[in-house]
């Protein structure tokens, strides 16, 4: 008895203890609802120890202890990983209209028993209601008056992000990737990593190419709702990296922070610009209509050549391996152009890229003799645009071979790209240097001079059309870099010639600079190797049309076309090199681009003028491959079946994220040839809509319109 009234007490002081502890936490938070976003702000650290929206819950939550905002590298001579941080040290909290300020005179620093540099560090930080009525707005100014410098700056610095929309579902998405971040283990089971590597992730910003980090943008969240967050400095060079962070203590705690690699020297002052916080309602694409709307301000869209606005695809085409000097080994001849650009026709591809009609990495750009002569191939480049196939040549002199490399007053270089499939192994092997140079910076004004003459002496023979390879490029604060300079001279050139001249690239730098000046992208890796989500992309961004590559994959051709990205249709021969072969060649590919190049054409307008929604269309998860098209009153839901079972398909939706509010919609359901087989008028917002049995690979289509 005395036993089980001992228990009682103990269990009653916990449950008042607890009580304490929520009580103390809750009123040593400063609580703030702004546009909706319930924060919770520190008033002893000023870091933030929760975010909470009606449509999500708890986004965020963080003992004050080991909650976040602001974190900045402190190397100092006494202990090198010195950190300055929110959670370290004492604030001022000022509770205004519109928002929070914070206000640290003095950056604490992690360790107190190491001398450190005379001065101080002082920061401030803003937290206020955007005027769009659903965003909040985080800025940071940070003054180092200390005798010591500051490399690194990590703002806004999240910690304690939740698996607010399930383990499984939560999802951390990024312009070209989706990541499951709490469902991924830590530790791989078994496993003896190096201690360096675990926890950590980094997404350094780039272009489209091997790069997830591609805008400044990302999305937590799920089907039922998320936080999306933007930096907003578009066309600057002073692009983040994004940092995650997972510890095996509490590995259902996320922390990701934006890490500026900009030096405060002593004296100088640093600002971080705008971070827009938008929670919402529904998936990433109700979050990213805030960054959609500055995006299309900050960099209006421009006309592209029609046939790529409006194609399905383009087709690349490997002519011949650059070691090969045995005409007999080419794939294709430059008689042969106007044949590939036939069966390329056929298949609704109007856009032709081939490689190795030249010899790479010199200037000017000699031709290939083993495919015939320059009269050959401007006639067989002719003759295809004749047909409604504009063709493209890929041209590559960014690396200049070591021979020719003194002109540029470079040194010789070990960067090879030698491979040809009679090579052990294929690529690099380590006893050829044919094709060993060294990369020309674009600011090498020499290089400049000769590229333009290179590229101008191709448009007056009748070349108007380019595909580039690595375009890479220095950037430097308030100048355009110089191969951007180049590539509006070439384009204004060749437009004068032809006013539908494409121009096309390997986007591997920064897609904000790169969008007025490629028309799509040619890249490897990412994307370009099958079919890899970059909805985001293609919602914000008209140009450039990332591509998406497809060797024989009837499943990658469908799943790029329900996204409109630019299929790169390049099937080869067994055991041949990538576009070997022509597409009527692999039957089940052949088929597949014909049937997404008539549904392209049918459901254009969707494509061309409404913006993807992905599978945000989606109010719960489903059984297929489901993305969405929004165009004013209307919605396209495309569903592929890409199971390896038939199945019946069953969707929901609310219709109300998407489409203006209406009591009555009407729904028209297609087939997988596209036929209209029954519509339906139905009433509310919540739809729920069940395909006619699928086979694998099939498709259908459902289009929904407010009445």
């Amino acid at each position: 008895m005395l036993l089980r009234s001992w228990k009682f007490i103990v269990q009653c002081n916990i449950v008042v203890l607890l009580f304490w502890m929520i009580l103390t936490v809750q009123a040593e938070a400063q609580a703030v609802t702004l546009n909706g976003l319930e924060l919770g702000v520190d008033d002893q650290t000023g870091s933030l120890i929760y975010l909470s929206y009606p449509a999500t819950g708890r986004i965020l939550e963080s003992a004050p202890d080991s909650a976040g905002l602001l974190d900045l590298a402190y190397p100092v001579d006494s202990f090198v990983p010195m950190r300055l941080a929110s959670r370290f040290s004492k604030a001022r909290v000022v509770k205004g209209i519109n928002g929070v300020t914070i206000i640290w005179d003095a950056l604490g620093p992690s360790r107190s028993n190491f001398p450190l540099p005379s001065g101080k560090v002082s920061a401030q930080v803003q937290i206020q209601s955007a005027s769009d009525g659903r965003s909040v707005i985080l800025t940071c100014r940070i003054e180092n008056q200390s005798s010591a410098a500051v490399p690194q700056i990590l703002f806004p610095d999240l910690h304690g992000l939740k698996p607010f929309g399930g383990i499984e579902r939560t999802r951390l998405r990024f312009p070209t990737a989706v990541l499951q971040p709490f469902q991924e283990p830590i530790k791989a089971p078994h496993s003896t990593p190096f201690y360096a590597r675990l926890g950590w992730k980094e997404y350094p910003p780039g272009g489209y190419m091997f790069a997830e980090n591609s805008l400044r943008w990302l999305d937590l969240g799920s089907l039922k709702g998320g936080l999306s967050v933007f930096q907003k400095k578009w066309g600057t060079n002073d692009r983040p990296s994004v940092l995650t962070y997972r510890s095996e203590v509490d590995p259902m705690s996320l922390r990701v922070a934006w890490e500026h690699q900009k030096t405060i020297e002593p004296g100088q002052i640093w600002e971080s610009g705008e971070f827009w916080l938008t929670p919402h309602a529904g998936g990433w694409a109700k979050g990213i209509e805030v960054y959609r709307d500055y995006v299309t301000k900050a960099n209006p869209p421009r006309p592209l050549p029609s046939h790529v606005r409006d194609g399905v695809g383009f087709q690349t085409i490997w002519m011949l391996q650059e070691p090969e000097r045995d005409p007999a080994k080419a794939a294709f001849r430059f008689k042969d152009l106007p044949r590939v650009a036939q069966d390329a026709r056929e298949h609704g591809i109007d856009e032709l890229v081939p490689w190795s009609w030249c010899s790479y990495f010199r200037l000017p750009i000699p031709i290939r003799e083993e495919l015939g002569t320059i009269q050959e191939f401007v006639d067989g480049v002719q003759q295809a645009r004749k047909m409604g196939v504009n063709v493209a040549p890929f041209v590559s002199v960014h690396i200049v071979l070591n021979r020719y490399v003194s002109r540029y007053g470079v040194a010789p270089g070990k960067d090879d790209w030698t491979y040809h499939p009679e090579l052990i192994p294929i690529f690099r092997s380590y006893y050829t240097k044919t094709l060993m140079g060294a990369s020309i910076g674009d600011d090498n004004k020499i290089w400049q001079q000769d590229v333009l003459a290179a590229l101008t002496e191709w448009i007056d023979r009748g070349i108007y059309s380019f595909s580039w390879d690595q375009f890479i490029y220095k950037t430097a604060e308030e100048q355009k870099p110089g191969l951007i300079r180049v590539t509006e001279k070439v384009r204004n050139l060749a437009r004068a010639k032809d006013p539908e001249s494409t121009f096309s690239g390997e986007s591997a730098t920064n897609l904000e600079l790169d969008s007025p000046v490629i028309d799509y992208t040619w890249i490897w890796g990412g994307c370009g190797d099958g079919y890899s989500d970059a909805g985001p992309l293609v919602n914000v961004l008209r140009s450039p049309r990332p591509n998406c590559n497809v060797e024989d994959s009837p499943l990658v051709v469908k799943q790029g076309f329900s996204d409109g990205l630019y299929l790169n249709i390049m099937p080869r021969k067994r055991d041949g090199a990538n576009g070997t072969a022509l597409i009527s060649e692999q039957p089940a590919l052949s088929a597949a681009v014909k049937e997404v190049a008539r549904f392209r054409k049918q459901f254009l307008s969707f494509f061309v003028e409404g913006i993807l929604i992905g599978e945000s269309v989606l109010s719960e998860p489903t059984s297929a491959f489901v993305r969405g098209h929004q165009l004013g009153k209307r919605l396209l839901v495309i569903l592929l079946n890409d199971q390896n079972k038939p199945q019946q398909v069953i969707l929901r939706s609310d219709l109300d994220l998407w489409l203006p509010s209406a009591r009555h919609y009407r729904v028209k359901y297609y087939d997988s040839r596209g036929k209209l087989v029954e519509t339906v008028d139905k009433e509310g917002a919540q739809w729920s809509g069940i395909t006619r049995l699928l086979e694998p690979l099939e498709l259908a289509f459902f289009e929904i319109q407010t009445l």
